[in-house]
Order: structure tokens, then C-alpha cells, then sequence
């Protein structure tokens, strides 16, 4: 007979669901979870969202779906964590975590640190209380307040062939248009395939700190159609004939602190060595030139013209043949 599960500290009998606040150990920082609990056996899938406050679309689409989703269809178990970065989200703020005393970026610390500051032990508490008793981890994401994009799907670090490859295979069954591999050492979603070893996904679908009924419906039929691929939700999925993959990307940080002029945009088809960015100092004074090192297709830029060093500049890719 199936059991009860727990996550977070909430406990869930067969075919029930339920959704409350988990603790992170040692702190009182708090973030909303629904636990869904299926009457049959099956695998677990987690889906987080808010690991940046101001990335809308993946947070409404948890909200939603912990009220829509009937326990008694799921085989298995689906765990939704609605936002991560509940401080980040009410006091709207890109990227950081505010109530850490450092401000730090939850997508540049995993597996986190039980021992760190607070957005360190967040991270250590997602991976290894929700990620790391898994069998596929979804993480929605946009492009926070700060981003232009395309819709794209990222599939988990590419030198752990076997969850790649399960990874892609359900990517290849998902609506987005645009499909690559990433070579990503941190973030929530690479940290479950590399610590975890569990098959990940990241989602990018919306930009700019705003959010649609489109985005977020498609947000929720993509995730559903996650969970039908692993048998927890009955139903048939199919490879999307239209979806581009990219052979390589490049993922271009800022080289300077400054005033960035963006001479490309999302959508745009660009060339090898192709000017698609400048960055200048607060007089006008070039700080760095930015060529494309490949033909390819650009997926996400900056949209603001402040600029500091090290933050995502552009992503391109390079398209199948």
C-alpha cells in the first residue's frame, strides 16, 4: 500500500494534496510548497519557481497548478515549490536575495552551504530536501526585470550523458521553440543532474519583471506534459516537430562595469564576428567591444543600460542543421 510523504514538513496521505509554508532549518525564512500525492506508486517530480523573485510567469503557473491538478490522476507524486525567493519577490528585487546580509544570487550558490549565510542554506535546504529525492526537476525562470528573451528549454549539464539524455528526450516533447545544452556548474536545475543526479530542466519563458495569460499557460501545459512523460499524469506526449535545437551557445558575461549599447536583439539572426554590444564608462570612453564568436540566433540580451561585470550580457546559439 502506498504511503504518506513529506516534504518541506508537510505530510500528504495517498491521493491527497496539501500546501503550506517549509522552513529552511536554522533560519526563519519561509517559501510556499504543494505537496500532491498520487493513490498509485510512481516517480516524483519536482517543480521550482522564484528562485529570482521577479520572474512572474513560473510562480502563477505553481499557484495554478497546485489547484488544479487532482491527486487521484497522479501516479507517483508532483512536489511544487511556488517561490523560492520570497524575500526577493516582496520587496521586488532582481536577482538577490535581500534578507541574506551579503544580497547574494540563489542561482549562483548551489548545492548551497547548511553552514553559510542565509541564501547558502536555502539552497542546501532545495537541494537536498526537495531536489535530491526526485526523479525530474523542472526550474521556471524569465528574464527577472533585467532580460529580453525567447522562450527556450536548457537541458542539464551535457557531460552527464545519462541524464542529459533523459533530460532532452522530454524536452524534445515540450512547446518551446528553442532547445540547447548547458555547460552551467551552479544554478538550481545543473546542481540536481551533477549532485543529485537527477535529470533537470530549466524553463525561460517571459522577461522583463512582466507576465501574460499566454506565457503562463503555456508555462503550466509544458509542465503537465513533463509529468506525462514520466507516467505521474496519464495522457500521450509527442515530439514537437517545429522545436530548433542548438548545436553550441554562447553564454557572454560582461567584461566591464559601465553603460551597455546593445546593437542586436532577441530574435535577431547574427554573424560571426558581427559587433553586438559596447560597453562604455559614465563619460562616453569605450570599455569593451563585444563580436560574435559564431554565426547563430539570439535568444536572451540585457535590457537595461546599466551593465556591471560578470552579469549575462547576450545568448545565442548556434541551429541544427
Amino acid at each position: 500500500m502506498k504511503n504518506s510523504i513529506t516534504y518541506g514538513g508537510i505530510t500528504v496521505a495517498p491521493g491527497e494534496k496539501a500546501s503550506g509554508f517549509a522552513t529552511v532549518p536554522g533560519t526563519d525564512f519561509k517559501f510556499p510548497v504543494t505537496v500532491i500525492n498520487g493513490k498509485e506508486d510512481g516517480k516524483t517530480f519536482l517543480a521550482t519557481a522564484g528562485i529570482h523573485g521577479a520572474e512572474y510567469p513560473g510562480i502563477i503557473s505553481m499557484v495554478e497548478l497546485s489547484k488544479e491538478i487532482d491527486p487521484k490522476d497522479v501516479s507517483g507524486a508532483i512536489v511544487l515549490v511556488h517561490c523560492v525567493n520570497m524575500s526577493g519577490f516582496e520587496e521586488r528585487q532582481t536577482y538577490v536575495v535581500p534578507a541574506d546580509p551579503e544580497r547574494k544570487n540563489l542561482n549562483r550558490l548551489f548545492p548551497g552551504n547548511a553552514n553559510g549565510t542565509l541564501a547558502d542554506k536555502i539552497c542546501a535546504y532545495i537541494s537536498d530536501e526537495f531536489a535530491g529525492r526526485s526523479d525530474f526537476h523542472v526550474d521556471c525562470h524569465s528574464g527577472d526585470m533585467v532580460e529580453d528573451l525567447e522562450a527556450c528549454v536548457i537541458c542539464c549539464a551535457p557531460k552527464l550523458s545519462e541524464n542529459n539524455a533523459a533530460a532532452n528526450e522530454v524536452a524534445k516533447c515540450l512547446s518551446f521553440e528553442w532547445r540547447m545544452n548547458s555547460g552551467g556548474r551552479t544554478e538550481c536545475y545543473n546542481s540536481s543532474s551533477i549532485d543529485k543526479n537527477v535529470p533537470s530542466l530549466l524553463f525561460e519563458r517571459g522577461c522583463r519583471g512582466t507576465w501574460s495569460r499566454e506565457e503562463v499557460d503555456a508555462y503550466k501545459a509544458d509542465l503537465l506534459t513533463v509529468a506525462k512523460c514520466l507516467k505521474i499524469l496519464p495522457g500521450e506526449t509527442a515530439v514537437n516537430p517545429n522545436q530548433k535545437f542548438f548545436t553550441r551557445h554562447e553564454w557572454t558575461e560582461a567584461g566591464a562595469t559601465g553603460l551597455c549599447y546593445m546593437f542586436c536583439k532577441v530574435g535577431d539572426d547574427i554573424k560571426e564576428g558581427q559587433k553586438i554590444a559596447e560597453i562604455t564608462d559614465m563619460f562616453g570612453n569605450l570599455l569593451e567591444t563585444v563580436n560574435a564568436k559564431f554565426d547563430g540566433h539570439v535568444v536572451i540580451t540585457t535590457s537595461t543600460l546599466a551593465m556591471k561585470k560578470g552579469d549575462d550580457l547576450i545568448t545565442y546559439g548556434e541551429i541544427e542543421k
